[in-house]
């Protein structure tokens, strides 16, 4: 078989697996949905928000700064074992926070206990899971980083559906521990075939500068809170005021269009976001053309099926809710899109572009809540209209800075 034949093979059985994965990602959603309370959601959706929290402040910039390094130590020679070292040094940090926590909570709040090391850990192993799926697919591994994520979907239903059996009920808790488990067992799997692949176990080790780690860092990070803050912060501020079954709803269901964006947008970036690597960015206007239309279509879709979605996938009281779906799609769509952008941004060497994207995204979110707030038309229908604003701005912005560096790079080329 030509060589050819056989990379047209991989890809249509990554978009396969891919598909069969979605699948179970689509019915772990559904079981969770289904099972548990509009209060319960709203809670478990406050409480990922938090945990997120830790990812955003110090593990997305890290991950993002590992990615767009991978293939200079290659090309030098390197190993990936030089990582080791940013990663180990992440590891005390979180672990001086880890236990910072526990001791404050068994003196304060002793109830918390558990749930307070779940949320940490949760935030670790996603790092973790994330960051080396990232190695394997950036490498070309496509086959093996797709089989984990329907192994960590299919982990995901069988300790849910286990703790819901054992408990008799649902609760945002125990949504909490089937994510955590499951991203565990990815986390193991991932770090065997990490081991085992040449880039990391072959070339010399090199040492990455503090400071060149930090101008790197910083801009992503205010980037990673601000797109938190953007996309989940209703949660954080509406559970407190104790409007917890209205972040329920609007959570669920916006989730739904989320979720399966989210998926498509991996599938997309499995195949294409390789490329962006090895070429240097050079690939990013035809990446961005086709991610649009893909996002194109999938409103259309969500528009068009939105009731029979939500029915399928959630519960039927949360129907007449469906048009919620929207700002989902708009959400992760934009973050879809901003994604390849920051790509671009981080291998030519220009995150602080970011840091005013993020402030614009801040700014008109704010801006948009208090317009909200001022005319008493905040409700479960209008939550999403700040968020899929704020992200239209910063995803435009991006869009500008990026055009105007390919611009001048053809020019000088």
């Amino acid at each position: 078989m030509s060589t050819v034949k056989i990379k047209k093979a991989l890809l249509v059985e990554v978009a396969l697996i891919r598909v069969l994965s979605i699948a179970f990602q689509l019915v772990f959603l559904k079981l969770y949905t289904y099972n548990t309370s509009i209060y319960e959601l709203g809670t478990y959706y406050f409480l990922f928000t938090v945990s997120y929290c830790i990812n955003a402040f110090l593990l997305i910039p890290l991950d993002y700064f590992q990615q767009s390094n991978i293939y200079k130590l290659k090309e030098g020679n390197y190993s990936l074992q030089s990582f080791n070292a940013i990663n180990l040094t992440v590891l005390k940090l979180l672990f001086l926070l880890l236990t910072a926590s526990c001791l404050l909570s068994i003196v304060f709040f002793p109830k918390y206990f558990i749930l307070i090391v779940i949320i940490i850990l949760l935030s670790i192993s996603t790092y973790f899971v994330t960051l080396i799926r990232g190695f394997i697919n950036n490498l070309e591994l496509r086959r093996q980083a797709t089989y984990c994520l329907l192994l960590e979907n299919c982990a995901k239903i069988a300790v849910f559906f286990l703790l819901n059996k054992m408990a008799g009920h649902s609760s945002a808790l125990m949504i909490l521990q089937s994510l955590l488990f499951s991203s565990l067992i990815a986390f193991a799997t991932l770090y065997v075939i990490l081991r085992r692949i040449p880039e990391y176990n072959t070339g010399a080790i090199y040492k990455f500068d503090i400071k060149e780690t930090f101008k790197f860092s910083y801009p992503m990070t205010f980037n990673a809170v601000i797109n938190m803050l953007q996309t989940q912060g209703y949660r954080l501020i509406l559970v407190p005021l104790g409007l917890t079954e209205v972040v329920g709803i609007y959570a669920t269901v916006a989730n739904v269009g989320i979720s399966g964006t989210n998926a498509y947008s991996t599938v997309f970036g499995q195949i294409f976001v390789p490329g962006l690597y090895k070429t240097h960015g050079k690939y990013i206007l035809t990446y961005l053309r086709n991610a649009l239309l893909s996002l194109i279509v999938i409103m259309l879709g969500g528009y068009l099926f939105s009731n029979l979605v939500i029915r399928i996938i959630t519960k039927s009281m949360l129907v007449k809710y469906s048009s919620l779906i929207l700002y989902g799609i708009m959400t992760e769509g934009g973050n879809f899109l901003a994604g390849a952008l920051i790509i671009y941004l981080t291998i030519k060497g220009k995150t602080y572009f970011t840091i005013r994207a993020s402030t614009l995204g801040i700014v008109v979110l704010m801006i948009s809540f208090g317009l909200l707030y001022f005319f008493k038309i905040l409700n479960v229908y209008t939550i999403g209209i700040p968020i899929a604003l704020s992200q239209v701005c910063i995803t435009s912005y991006f869009f500008i800075i990026v055009y105007k560096l390919t611009a001048k790079s053809t020019n000088h080329e």
